[in-house]
């Protein structure tokens, strides 16, 4: 029942604490198969709207849909997750913003300066950024962290750079990086 879950949710958490009237903040819309993932943003749009926030939605999936804003765009269109459907904007952009750098992080053969993409909209227009994901083991390799909330932030909310940037290093490198 997404419409009972997804208020328990934020009710048994910090978010609610955190988000204050006029806040805009901004929910991630990913393509990695979360099941009626329309109904959770829509049911989160909505818990915002309650604590006075201004919601909108962001694209996050790193390099899919063509690695396009509009790709992107139908992507989320496919999961029926479009501005009507939600009743709040979807910002959609490739551009990103380098946060930093996550220093002396081991990889082999010695250690790496890995950058941190964000995309640009949420960094720039959000006052909060909640990512909207699941949390799975991973089916390529194994580690304390591998599909869920971290890789969203580090990966997809990097867009094409964010992707590009953690793919280089390979798959066995992931749980290190």
């Amino acid at each position: 029942d997404v419409g009972a879950a997804v208020p328990a949710a934020f009710a048994h958490s910090a978010v609610q604490a955190a988000i204050r009237p006029g806040m805009r903040v901004a929910l991630t819309g990913g393509s990695r198969g979360i099941d009626r993932i329309d109904q959770v943003l829509r049911a989160a749009v909505a818990e915002m709207r309650k604590l006075g926030a201004e919601p909108f939605v962001v694209p996050a999936m790193g390099s899919h849909g063509g690695a396009t804003a509009a790709g992107q765009l139908a992507v989320l269109a496919e999961y029926g997750v479009t501005e009507e459907a939600l009743g709040c904007p979807i910002r959609a952009s490739m551009e990103t913003d380098l946060l930093g750098y996550v220093e002396d992080q081991p990889v082999a053969g010695g250690t790496a300066r890995v950058p941190v993409w964000f995309d640009a909209t949420a960094h720039r227009s959000a006052d909060v950024v909640i990512p909207v994901g699941r949390v799975k083991p991973h089916t390529d390799f194994h580690g304390v962290i591998e599909s869920g909330l971290m890789k969203m932030v580090a990966i997809v909310l990097g867009k094409q750079k964010g992707a590009d940037t953690f793919h280089s290093y390979g798959f066995p490198e992931f749980p290190t990086l």
